[in-house]
């Protein structure tokens, strides 16, 4: 004859569930964090791209002056004369 016992397995299975409520409470506070850390990144790659954005902007606006500086042989050498550089033709060591 089969006695059916309900109490037996209570403190087994109080436990177990403990455990599953548990686990499932602390993976949805990590993938809360989780979350918040990539929309986190994703700004911060965001505002480093606007940067590099404005870093290539100046820099094409510098190129440019240059390019116009080295176009222009009187203020090329202004700016050479200036800086206390002499044109002087190069003198080359010759073999007799």
């Amino acid at each position: 004859m089969t006695f059916i016992q309900p109490n037996k397995n209570n403190a087994t299975f109080r436990i177990m569930m403990t455990l599953v409520v548990g686990a499932l409470i602390g993976g949805t506070f990590w993938l809360v964090a989780l979350y918040n850390q990539t929309v986190r990144l994703s700004q911060s790659i965001a505002a480093a791209r606007v940067q590099l954005n404005t870093i290539g902007a100046e820099n094409t606006t510098m190129n440019n002056q240059i390019i116009t500086t080295l176009g222009n042989t009187t203020q090329l050498s202004a700016i050479a004369t200036s800086d206390g550089l002499v044109l002087a033709q190069p003198k080359y060591v010759t073999i007799p």
